[in-house]
């Protein structure tokens, strides 16, 4: 862009931009305020989520807590259960002896009863034998051959019947030792057995305790797993929310910036406002004096060059809605209907595109040294900075302005006049 076409398209944003963020003050404040409002509830959500993992993490601990406990229970009952089934077998190993020695104490019993019951009956025989040959007993000793044979009979009867009593009361004794030694092995294996019954009904209860507390550390497990899964969430949950927190600061602080230099362009715009309207007064008071009359001179448009000819109406099918000078140094050209399509007047080249959101595009042209126009209230356009453009070509379309109608088109002409540069009604060149 040339020097003085870059003057001219400074002054036009310098008359432009100030009105914009003027009307756009009471916008960014509502921006700002939004921005505030979910902020503040992007805080609260973080705030929220830090709770939440708090909680999560509290009730892990407690219940690997817990966990621990209990798997310090289990390895005390694997332990007992341990102990007991030694306690069982040396138990069942004693059991089992006591068994062997009880079956072998009635074995001998049995045949010391046999043998007793055998010894009866033979002393009752000889008992009933001498009751019957009361006489008959001495006829052994009447045979003797000599008194010494005599005497050797007497004596050996006599030692037989001695010898078969005393064996029939040892044989009484020992079986009375049996069966006394049978009682008490009875008794013990009675008490050993009640014993390792006990301990295996201890041994179940543990075991049931076991698999009870093993239920519930598997129980737990799960629990503990979907606190984890729930913690992952929460965790991820968080670190999106952080980012989304740090970007509202950042944009909060970039829109309150923002609103901070619109609200000083805003006093800057009603300080010149100010003086224009002062400026203006005092316009007015020296126009009221009397003044010799003058003819008055109306200084018509400087002529288009010839190398461009006459403009090109940039709105096909269009009407001047607003005169030059009604509003501003620019006509109001109305389309046919919203988004209407807009033209270059002449050949030339972009010499600049600035962007507002209450006006919407402006693309400025240069067709000659002393000849640009300039539109405004485009929708994004169809040409770029330093692109050469015919006339009649499209440049884009009506519509891209919050404060003007989608339909209507600002259109502005400025020349060049010695050393000057102004807008001119663009009326005189079509």
């Amino acid at each position: 862009m040339r020097p003085s076409w870059l003057l001219l398209f400074l002054l036009l944003c310098q008359g432009l931009l100030p009105w914009a963020l003027g009307q756009n003050v009471p916008a960014q404040e509502r921006t700002v305020r939004n921005l505030e409002g979910q902020l503040n509830r992007a805080k609260a959500l973080e705030e929220q989520s830090q709770r939440r993992i708090r909680i999560l993490n509290q009730e892990l601990s407690r219940l690997s807590t817990r966990v621990e406990n209990l798997l310090k229970e289990k390895a005390r009952l694997e332990g007992e259960i341990t102990r007991l089934e030694r306690e069982r077998a040396a138990l069942s190993r004693q059991i089992a002896q006591l068994k062997e020695e009880i079956r072998r104490t009635e074995g001998r019993i049995a045949q010391l009863e046999k043998d007793l019951e055998s010894l009866k009956e033979r002393l009752q025989a000889l008992m009933r034998s001498l009751h019957r040959e009361k006489a008959g007993r001495y006829l052994p000793l009447l045979r003797a051959q000599s008194f010494t044979d005599l005497a050797v009979r007497a004596r050996w009867v006599g030692y037989i019947s001695r010898q078969d009593a005393d064996l029939v009361r040892t044989l009484q004794t020992t079986l009375k030792a049996l069966r006394e030694e049978r009682e008490r092995l009875s008794l013990l294996l009675a008490d050993l057995t009640a014993k390792e019954k006990a301990l295996g009904e201890t041994q179940r209860a543990l075991e049931e305790q076991k698999k009870e507390l093993e239920a519930t550390l598997s129980s737990l497990e799960r629990e503990a797993q979907g606190k984890r899964a729930l913690l992952r969430e929460a965790l991820q949950e968080r670190q999106g929310l952080q980012a989304e927190l740090a970007q509202l600061q950042a944009r909060v602080l970039a829109e309150r910036q923002r609103l901070l230099e619109l609200k000083r362009l805003e006093e800057e715009r009603r300080r010149q406002e100010e003086e224009r309207r002062r400026r203006e007064a005092e316009r007015r008071q020296a126009a009221a004096q009397p003044a010799p009359r003058e003819a008055s001179v109306v200084v018509p448009p400087p002529p288009l060059p010839a190398a461009v000819g006459r403009l090109a109406f940039p709105v096909p099918g269009g009407r001047i809605l607003v005169p030059y000078g009604q509003e501003g140094p620019f006509q109001v050209i109305q389309g046919p209907a919203p988004g209407s399509p807009v033209q270059a007047a002449a050949e030339g080249y972009v010499a600049g595109i600035l962007y507002l959101p209450n006006l919407g595009y402006t693309v400025m042209l240069v067709h000659t040294e002393t000849l640009s126009t300039v539109y405004t209230n485009l929708q994004e356009p169809l040409v770029q900075e330093g692109q050469r453009v015919e006339r009649g070509q499209l440049l884009g379309y009506t519509g891209g302005g919050l404060l003007i109608r989608p339909e209507e088109l600002e259109f502005r002409v400025a020349v060049r006049i010695g050393g000057e540069t102004r807008f001119v009604d663009p009326s005189a060149y079509y």
